[in-house]
């Protein structure tokens, strides 16, 4: 994996997504479109949603062999280290959104902005189901169309 992002079947999953797919498993007209969005790429997190998805486990009720599940699940997801490509991204994409009235540039989407410039270092799509996402500078959205 590269941070030029040489190889175009890699996509980035928001944690909302990769939750919904890998943890609650819900079955749903949406999360099957996400699915079959998926098929025959390479799924990634950022480092936002790892620690996101730890933060979850921590604070959750869960029995210890549901938390082990997710856990095992989690270890076996390509994490994207925070890399100079990423911080740029991020500062880049930051004063984007500020510059461009987006969403994106609000103190609230601190973290859906290491997610996004992940997946623009990368030069990968994203999948969200979060709107927050659209129309952000630089930032790919997987199209499930």
């Amino acid at each position: 994996m590269s941070a030029s992002g040489s190889d175009a079947r890699i996509v980035i999953l928001d944690t909302d997504v990769w939750s919904h797919i890998f943890v609650r498993k819900q079955k749903s007209d949406e999360t099957e479109k996400w699915r079959e969005a998926l098929t025959g790429r390479t799924v990634v997190i950022a480092t936002q949603t790892r620690a996101e998805v730890l933060y979850g486990l921590l604070s959750s009720n869960w029995g210890e062999s549901r938390r082990a599940v997710v856990q095992d699940v989690l270890d076996r997801t390509a994490t994207v280290p925070v890399t100079n490509d990423v911080v740029v991204a991020y500062a880049n994409l930051a004063s984007d959104s500020r510059r461009g009235g987006h969403g994106l540039a609000s103190k609230v989407h601190t973290g859906d902005r290491w997610v996004a410039a992940t997946a623009i270092a990368l030069g990968a799509p994203l999948l969200a189901a979060d709107k927050i996402y659209r129309g952000a500078p630089g930032l790919d959205l997987l199209s499930l169309s």
